[in-house]
């Protein structure tokens, strides 16, 4: 059962189906909130995914720093030169120096230039001098759908070797080395971090072009950090990828047959680190979940690659990287275009869990994550929910739930309710079985390394 047939089915039940693009937006959310509310609460066995993250150990670079100034020069830092696939795996990483008067700063690379140029996240205010600085990478950022980690584990040992869960208070009361590099025994949650959404969409401009077709484009910004630096790709390959924020506010263009759309966001400053990129919605050609707006070499050259949608942050007013998509309504009716337009992945307002291993990893490695996904936001009538076909309709009772609530009417919401209940008992019984359980006593702390408190409290674990 697609969203389609959602959509349907609810409006069969409720002999109330306009052909509204207001009323339809306001279903699909309610769709949609109710497979998250579903989906959420257990961890089934549908929902959970094994993904393998990139970890890397900590290292050190020469870097030449002014005093006064958040830019560092260096010889061969690491970055690709591909306008396709930009960035730095440094982006992000925390850099540790010590001048010469024996003084330790603490600061976060924000982004990677070129091979010779970097930014800081505020100016540098120690003796300026060329310094062998500390890279640090260990926060470890999970996937954007990721709800819950179940399980973290250690590929590089030959058999995956389990890790404990570590509190931090359990860090500090075994007064464990946080700086400590080796083999991984434990993880621990941390912080995360939230990219902060751009207020509305900049840059676009309405240019000529021919033959393009009537047609309405609603244009979406996000801001991106760390393009390459990610530790899970969520993107394919041959895309830019990167730490996203939420959407803008929607730009909408109601475009004639001889008009469309360029693209060149402004210079931020290089100290924020944010790449711009943009998103698209066209009811015309039947995009209604956003895609990515791409370069498409026109017939002279600009200079940008083909495939480029990934805009750095000093971006000149002249000069800069222009984008020049092919927003024509014959191109974006194919097929060819649909199957490979990249859509945006939604991640829960742009909150990024994260966690921290003990001790870090020694060598660059994999890690192997089990977590527990948010479903995929359902969009367009083809998409299909997380939800097993046979227990789909849970979600249409759950809408149904909340629609009868919206119109006064708390009998009927209370029957399909009890629907909703009686399908989502069949659903826990066919994916939530019965499985082994240990009872622990105690917990590892009490001033010792991992060893059991005997007179703690006893703890069911899987």
């Amino acid at each position: 059962m697609n969203l389609g047939q959602l959509i349907d089915f609810v409006g069969n039940l409720l002999d109330y189906d306009p052909t509204n693009d207001t009323y339809r937006s306001q279903l699909v959310s309610i769709l949609n909130d109710a497979q998250a509310r579903i989906l959420t609460d257990r961890p089934w066995d549908f929902a959970i995914r094994d993904r393998k993250l990139k970890v890397f150990t900590d290292t050190t670079f020469d870097f030449t720093f002014t005093n006064g100034s958040d830019q560092l020069a260096g010889v061969a830092i690491p970055v690709s030169t591909d306008q396709v696939l930009p960035g730095s795996d440094f982006a992000l990483a925390e850099v540790r120096v010590t001048d010469s008067n024996g003084a330790t700063f603490t600061h976060t690379l924000m982004w990677v230039k070129n091979a010779t140029t970097a930014f800081l996240d505020r100016p540098f205010v120690g003796v300026t001098g060329t310094y062998t600085a500390g890279i640090r990478r260990r926060d470890i950022y999970l996937p954007s759908d990721c709800l819950q980690v179940q399980n973290v584990s250690d590929p590089s040992v030959g058999i995956p070797a389990k890790a404990l869960f570590l509190s931090q208070w359990e860090l500090e009361d075994t007064n464990l080395d946080p700086d400590l590099l080796g083999t991984i025994e434990a993880y621990l949650p941390t912080s995360g971090k939230v990219i902060r959404a751009p207020n509305t969409a900049r840059g676009i401009s309405v240019v000529a072009g021919v033959a393009q077709g009537a047609r309405t484009v609603n244009v979406y910004m996000v801001n991106v950090q760390g393009p390459a630096a990610t530790n899970f790709e969520v993107y394919p390959k041959d895309a830019s990828d990167g730490w996203e924020s939420a959407f803008s506010k929607v730009a909408t263009y109601s475009l004639t047959d001889t008009e469309t759309l360029s693209f060149q966001p402004e210079p931020l400053d290089p100290q924020t680190g944010l790449w711009r990129r943009y998103y698209f919605t066209c009811p015309e050609a039947g995009i209604l979940a956003p895609v990515r707006i791409r370069h498409v070499e026109p017939a002279e050259p600009t200079g940008v690659a083909t495939g480029t949608d990934t805009v750095p942050p000093d971006n000149p007013a002249v000069g800069g990287m222009v984008l020049l998509p092919d927003l024509s309504l014959s191109n974006l009716s194919t097929q060819g275009f649909q199957a490979s337009a990249i859509r945006y992945r939604w991640n829960q307002s742009a909150a990024y869990q994260s966690i921290r291993l003990y001790p870090h990893v020694s060598g660059d490695q994999d890690l192997n994550v089990r977590m527990l996904i948010n479903p995929v936001r359902l969009q367009e009538d083809q998409d299909a929910p997380l939800v097993p076909h046979a227990y789909a309709q849970v979600i249409a009772y759950a809408a149904l739930e909340s629609l009868a609530l919206k119109v006064d009417n708390p009998a009927l919401s209370a029957v399909y309710q009890r629907k909703r209940d009686t399908l989502y008992k069949q659903m826990e019984q066919a994916y939530l079985k019965a499985v082994p359980r240990r009872i622990i006593k105690g917990n590892p702390t009490a001033g010792y390394r991992f060893v059991r408190n005997p007179f703690g409290k006893l703890t069911f674990t899987p």
